[in-house]
């Protein structure tokens, strides 16, 4: 009895294992005929076929494609050259350090040698970089100055330090002049005018590259910071100056805003950051005020000018507003200076006797005009009517009158 039921047991756990044995395989393993992993190569990936030259132009395009590849080292192959090989050779070295514009921008010297001859043979190019891969690779192509003045807008906006354009149809243009003025018109997108370098490379052609650095007085965090108290302030002075009736109206309200904020220090130098020195710190210089004036008279829907100069001998900046259809020189510096309360309006000859000098025949011409005192007072002024500028239109008879002493 002890026998047979040892049998029986031995039985069931043979047939267990058998169906665990079937489930196992049916539904985890999966038993495939083993086969023999070849053995990673040590060869390398077959390079790209090396460029191919049977004429001039094939052989600068192969030198250009090296430069644009930062390959310091290539060869290229010659084959039933059509030409005098020695003599392209020099031309095209020439030609991609000196005239192409990513190479003129790039490369620092460049050699090469035939080996064999031209029917059969090889050349050997040797490239010295002085900018890197990437520096060639951040490169932006823009078609025309306008869109390389937009992309230079993106950076001084964003507070970035450095861009690199090829430019298509390049013209002649002062960067230098450009960038300046767009942050003195601008106080409001930018807060400094940076410190900055541009170079040209080539020095002509159709096609040029554009290198530009800047350096910010601050971090670029800081930089946004101060930006938002400078726009806080010209926001609040343009909800003030709307009251005014007419745009003679509204330019007394800027004027007596802009000037009567702070008992000013005057600063020595040019400010770095123009806008927020004078809103923010209370330091007066006619940069500051001059892209202030402009930048709110803009706001305003009143046309109005950025002019620079010498008053004195000295570098000076200055406004042109156009009211009633006519042209009238602001200077809110010299009215600090001079402890003025209302806004004089001057015409070119006042200027000129004034000490000031600029070119002229650059800006509309002004008329002449006569003192007269204000028959009312701007709304929300508590002052006492004061003697003001007004403009009048210029007759035969009229002559320009000194007011200076206003």
């Amino acid at each position: 009895m002890k026998k047979l039921l040892v049998l029986v047991v031995i039985a069931a756990t043979l047939l267990g294992l058998t169906a665990c044995d079937s489930w196992i395989k049916n539904d985890y393993l999966s038993v495939e005929p083993h086969v023999e992993q070849p053995m990673p190569s040590s060869q390398a990936p077959e390079d790209d076929p090396l460029p191919v030259a049977t004429n001039r132009n094939e052989l600068r395009g192969a030198v250009l494609g090296f430069i644009r590849d930062w390959t310091e080292h290539g060869e290229i192959l010659v084959e039933n050259y059509d030409g005098d090989i020695n003599a392209d050779l020099t031309e095209t070295i020439r030609y991609a350090t000196q005239e192409d514009p990513i190479g003129a921008y790039a490369v620092d010297f460049a050699d090469a040698e035939l080996f064999g001859s031209e029917k059969s043979g090889s050349i050997e190019i040797s490239i010295v970089f002085r900018r890197s891969a990437a520096e060639i690779n951040s490169i932006v192509t823009v078609n025309g100055n306008n869109s390389a003045y937009s992309k230079i807008q993106n950076v001084l906006v964003n507070y970035d330090t450095a861009l690199t354009l090829r430019i298509r149809n390049y013209r002649e243009t002062d960067f230098a002049a450009y960038i300046s003025e767009y942050c003195l018109e601008h106080p409001d997108q930018v807060l400094a005018v940076p410190e900055f370098s541009a170079e040209i490379y080539p020095d002509e052609g159709e096609t040029r590259i554009l290198e530009l650095h800047f350096s910010y007085p601050d971090t670029k965090d800081e930089m946004r910071l101060k930006q938002n108290s400078v726009n806080t302030i010209l926001s609040s002075a343009s909800s003030y100056i709307s009251s005014g009736k007419d745009e003679y109206e509204k330019v007394v309200l800027l004027y007596r805003f802009l000037c009567g904020r702070f008992d000013y220090t005057v600063a020595e130098e040019e400010p770095t950051m123009p806008a927020y020195n004078l809103l923010c710190d209370g330091l007066a210089h006619s940069r500051s005020f001059s892209s202030v004036f402009f930048a709110e008279c803009s706001n305003a829907n009143i046309q109005c000018l950025l002019v620079s100069g010498t008053r004195g001998g000295k570098a000076c900046y200055w406004n042109m507003v156009r009211l009633e259809d006519q042209y009238y020189y602001v200077d809110l510096m010299r009215s600090i200076e001079l402890g003025e309360k209302e806004i004089h309006l001057m015409s070119t000859e006042e200027m000129l006797e004034l000490g000031y000098l600029w070119d002229t025949a650059s800006y509309p011409a002004t008329p002449a005009f006569t003192t007269l005192p204000a028959e009312e007072s701007i709304p929300g002024d508590t002052s006492e009517p004061s003697t003001s500028v007004e403009p009048t239109q210029n007759t035969d008879e009229s002559e320009p009158e000194n007011s200076s002493n206003n």
